[in-house]
């Protein structure tokens, strides 16, 4: 049952794929912002995908990013998810990443849960 306050904890080290340089988000070997708000949006992906039904899963729709801190390849970074609100099918989470205690990165961020099945054959429908 997805309730406000659900807390989901995801672990990661940086990747060498993961940088500004190779992501073409900038000229550093440092963690991108691409790489981060995908961590975000996968620590709140996974926060509720084992408590769907089998037929639904969850879409991002928006995120609102701050990236406050770089990180070198090799540290590890730890994202906590927090559902923070339950309007029907939408669910609005606050994620906060960090390194070593320190906030490197946070967001507000909604998804939508939908019928894989549906939304699929409505993509290829046009």
């Amino acid at each position: 049952m997805l309730k406000n306050g659900l807390i989901y904890k995801l672990e990661k080290s940086v990747q060498p794929s993961e940088t500004a340089i190779v992501m073409g988000s900038g000229g550093l070997e440092v963690f991108s912002t691409p790489s981060l708000v995908a961590f975000m949006e996968k620590t709140a992906f996974l926060s509720v995908e084992n408590l769907l039904e089998d037929r639904d899963t969850t879409v991002g729709i928006s995120i609102d990013t701050k990236h406050l801190k770089a990180s070198l390849v090799g540290d590890n970074l730890n994202s906590v998810a927090t559902l923070v609100e339950v309007d029907g099918k939408k669910l609005s989470f606050e994620i906060v990443v960090t390194h070593n205690g320190v906030i490197i990165g946070s967001c507000t961020h909604d998804r939508f849960i939908i019928d894989k099945e549906k939304f699929m054959n409505k993509l290829r429908k046009g």
